[in-house]
């Protein structure tokens, strides 16, 4: 996973497909998702993985509208698309929001 921040992220997102995650290293519910992530960015490797440190990125996280973490954003060439996962517990969410990332 490619650690973002506000400079960086728009030149990242210029990526055809991109999954952002904003966490924290303190967050437990981020940490549980961690391993599910790895596995499906080595599943996915047409969509680019960006992490977005909640705490390091406050301007970024007031900008998104992020109020909650783990927040799973995804965009299609620099443009949000799909609806936001806020604190999923489990692989089956992520799994079917990236394969209809994948259908657009």
């Amino acid at each position: 996973m490619q650690t973002a921040n506000q400079q960086t992220l728009p030149k990242l997102l210029e990526s055809s497909l991109c999954l952002v995650e904003m966490s924290a290293p303190w967050c437990p519910d981020c940490r549980r998702i961690d391993p599910i992530l790895q596995k499906l960015q080595a599943q996915y490797p047409q969509v680019k993985f960006i992490l977005l440190d909640f705490d390091e990125n406050q301007a970024l996280k007031d900008e998104l509208g992020v109020r909650r973490i783990p927040t799973l954003i995804f965009y299609k060439n620099g443009q949000e698309v799909l609806e936001r996962l806020v604190e999923p517990d489990s692989i089956l969410p992520i799994q079917t929001a990236i394969e209809n990332l994948l259908a657009l």
